[in-house]
């Protein structure tokens, strides 16, 4: 009598029993956990897999792990919720539950429990959840605890909390005051607390202002948590100012905007345009009527020539309701030049609804026009540029397939554009150069170089080799995949073929410049030799005569003399041209311009001549010590010599810094020299332009080669009777 009046009241619940033997595998499934999925008891198969075949896959796994732990000990029984099949096909939601009710030598052996829908408890729960999380105000429910339960997304914006609030504790969150504490606890008790307005400050001390409620919410007649509402009147209290913001602002950005707008009133009477719009139509500042909408708003076809009719006027269009077209094109012509322009627009409406105007945007698309015409004439270029290009130019898949050929690489390679098609680059580039260029290719499509440039043989038709320079560049797309290569080549065959030769020329050259270097040695020493004894001979016979030697021995002395100082002098130039490649050093400029001031002080001292060193302290300068040394000297030695007899004389050193060189400046004011007469002269070899009896013309050829040796140049100005200055450009340290 007791279990049919327990079947009753389970029959009365809608609660489905089940028994499971778990030894056997025997399964037992009530009628009314049948009906719970919509079949009768007969329509079950009581099987241990019927519970997988109708469980959803996402859930089973789940409920067997609850199920796991509680056969283990690790739970006092077994509970989850899942969805299931329904007959009719859809899923309902089904908490389970059952716990083990008798054991066999240790081990679990029947377990029992019930099944019952909680679809409606489920969605009546997320209804509440996604009513709170959607709701516009800043809502947040919690437990008896003040856990989380749920919160609304402007919750979670305005106190600044993670959206996985769930579970977390509001006073874990926030440093929550006594007062508020109290708040919470009478609410748990039964009370709604509220205010209409109450002042806040911020963490920097700034006052907000929130209305806000905090009540009770129940289940089952108790309290089950408090609701908490709070709406932030600080942004009210703003919202007029920030609309006279906003208005202004975007007052200030149609102005500012290179876009035309215009609108007007249901009259097509025009009642705004922007900045932008006015000066293109010139209208003027103030509403133009309907009467005088044409004298102002002269519109024309996109083909610049007609006259737009006024039924065509785009603003009209869209106030009478008619769609502009996806490329409403128009132009406008201004004084300057015609403006083409893309219009978009909108009717506009009052808050009834009532139609109250349109408005429409002009967009200035003169310079697309523009590109696309030029885009034009350029792809009709590059078609034209690629098939008449001096050189081999080829499109190349990333897969290495011939995509556009021109007909100059079939001329470098004498294949037909055909024929190259069918071939595969390794078919004609030579092997050892092959490999080399699959990895600068591979860098290419991984994006590890943009281009290379290198040199490769290819074959022939014919089976000849051709040199050639391949340039290698990448097109992709906006993803930055490759599209294809483009591939140069330029036919170097002839170039190498004269490179070899000139290499040939160039080393028969340098054994000659080496065996004339030899002879220039061999010529000097010997000829310094002979010299050196013949200056010796004629001092034996001066000797020898005791003063008594005629004009003969004095014309030999003269004759040996000048061979000797040509000796010397051809001594000089060949070691400058030895040691032309000597190497380069930093030298401080001012403290050689003081060497040669104290090897010349006697000379200084007995000719009066006053050396003024105006350099800069401390430039550097790249020279080869020996010839700045020899090209000072000889400058001042030169001043000295040729100084004028009517004025006291003076030598001037001054720098200064010319993109990136060093200017020395030597000036004299001296005898100078007729430039006219001698400026292509000046630095040749035993040329003089005084009457000086020590003038040789020797020493300026010397020093300009010094000078050029040291990667420098050498400029001069003179005046006849004021004076000379040399200008010298050395390199800069």
């Amino acid at each position: 009598m007791t279990g049919q009046r327990y079947a009753h009241i389970l029959k009365g619940t809608a609660i489905g029993l089940w028994e499971w033997n778990i030894l056997t595998k025997e399964v037992i499934f009530s009628e009314e956990w049948a009906k719970v999925l919509g079949y009768t008891a007969d329509e079950i198969t009581h099987t241990e897999t019927l519970w997988e075949d109708l469980c959803h896959p996402e859930d089973y796994q789940k409920s067997q792990q609850l199920l796991e732990m509680h056969l283990q000990g690790e739970s006092s029984f077994y509970e989850s919720e899942v969805r299931m099949r329904h007959k009719d096909g859809r899923y309902i939601w089904v908490k389970d539950q059952g716990k083990v009710v008798s054991w066999k030598d240790g081990n679990p052996e029947w377990m029992t429990g019930f099944h019952k829908e909680t679809t409606l408890a489920k969605i009546d729960a997320e209804i509440k959840r996604t009513f709170i999380d959607q709701a516009p105000g800043a809502i947040a429910m919690f437990d008896t605890q003040l856990n989380y339960l749920a919160a609304s997304k402007q919750w979670i914006i305005d106190y600044n909390l993670p959206e996985d609030i769930e579970g977390q504790n509001h006073y874990d969150l926030f440093d929550i005051p006594e007062r508020w504490k109290e708040i919470h606890k009478k609410c748990l008790a039964g009370e709604t607390h509220q205010a209409e307005e109450d002042e806040f400050f911020d963490r920097t001390g700034n006052p907000f202002y929130l209305r806000w409620q905090v009540k009770p919410w129940y289940r089952n007649g108790e309290v089950g948590g408090v609701l908490m509402q709070t709406s932030n009147l600080t942004t009210f209290k703003k919202l007029q100012i920030e609309r006279l913001r906003q208005s202004r602002f975007q007052e200030t950005v149609f102005n500012a905007i290179d876009v035309g707008i215009v609108a007007c009133n249901e009259k097509k009477e025009l009642t705004y345009f922007n900045n932008t719009s006015r000066e293109w139509h010139g209208l003027p500042s103030e509403p133009v009527p309907a009467s005088q909408l044409s004298k102002y708003y002269s519109l024309y076809q996109a083909n610049a020539k007609t006259l737009l009719p006024e039924k065509d006027i785009p603003l009209l269009k869209v106030l009478e309701g008619r769609q502009l077209g996806d490329n409403e094109i128009i132009v406008i012509k201004t004084s300057d030049r015609d403006r083409y322009v893309r219009v978009t627009g909108n009717q506009l409406f009052d808050e009834k609804n009532n139609l109250i105007g349109a408005v429409v945007a002009m967009h200035d698309i003169s310079e697309i026009i523009k590109s696309n015409k030029e885009k034009i004439i350029s792809e009709t270029i590059f078609k034209s540029s690629f098939e008449n290009a001096p050189i081999g130019m080829a499109l190349v898949s990333p897969e290495g397939q011939w995509l556009q050929i021109n007909h100059r690489i079939s001329e470098i390679l004498g294949y037909t554009k055909k024929e190259l098609v069918a071939l595969k680059l390794q078919d004609i580039v030579h092997p050892d150069d092959f490999e080399p260029d699959s990895i600068l290719l591979d860098k290419l499509l991984q994006n590890k170089k943009v281009n290379h440039q290198v040199e490769r043989r290819y074959f022939h038709k014919n089976g000849s080799l051709v040199m050639g320079i391949l340039s290698v560049s990448i097109v992709q797309n906006e993803q930055d995949t490759p599209l294809f290569l483009i591939k140069q080549i330029t036919d170097i065959t002839k170039q190498r073929q004269s490179e070899e030769d000139l290499n040939r020329v160039l080393k028969l050259t340098k054994n000659q410049n080496e065996r004339l270097k030899n002879f220039s040695h061999i010529v000097s020493h010997n000829l310094r030799s002979h010299s050196g004894n013949l200056s010796m001979l004629v001092s034996f016979l001066k000797e020898e005569l005791k003063g008594g030697q005629g004009e003969l021995i004095t014309m030999l002395d003269s004759a040996s003399s000048q061979l000797a100082e040509t000796i010397d002098h051809l001594n000089e130039v060949t070691e400058l041209q030895i040691n032309d490649d000597a190497e380069l050093k930093p030298v401080r400029l001012k403290d050689y311009i003081k060497f040669t001031e104290n090897t010349l002080a006697a000379l200084i001292k007995e000719t009066g001549v006053n050396v003024i060193d105006n350099t800069q302290p401390g430039i550097i300068i790249h020279a080869i010590p020996a010839y700045l040394e020899s090209i000072l000297l000889n400058f001042t030695t030169n001043a000295i010599k040729y100084r004028s007899p009517d004025r006291a004389s003076y030598i001037r050193f001054t720098t200064k810094k010319v993109n990136g060189e060093i200017l020395l400046s030597i000036e004299d004011n001296g005898l100078g020299i007729d430039l006219n007469k001698y400026g292509d002269k000046l630095f040749g070899m035993y040329n003089t332009f005084h009457s000086h009896k020590d003038a040789r013309g020797i020493g300026l050829f010397i020093t300009k080669n010094q000078i050029e040796a040291m990667g420098g140049h050498i400029k001069v100005s003179s005046t006849v009777g004021k004076g000379t200055t040399f200008d010298i450009l050395f390199p800069y340290e």
